[in-house]
């Protein structure tokens, strides 16, 4: 049985992604750059495991079917 999925609008999610680090970075916490950089070059699955690593929950930004 193939695990539930959820289709994402990965456009909105590192559009939400970038924000987050971002505001981490400018906040006192250099290394987020890092997260910035990953963010922003991510395939739509990588995007998904950075957003699961950073505590986001991706099905947030689902797709209406």
């Amino acid at each position: 049985m193939e695990p539930d999925r959820v289709l994402v609008d990965v456009d909105a999610l590192r559009a939400y992604l970038l924000d987050y680090c971002g505001t981490a970075m400018f906040s006192g916490f250099p290394a987020a750059l890092l997260d910035v950089a990953d963010v922003d070059g991510a395939s739509p699955e990588e995007l998904v495991s950075i957003a699961e690593r950073l505590g986001v929950d991706p099905a947030r930004f689902a797709v209406g079917e």
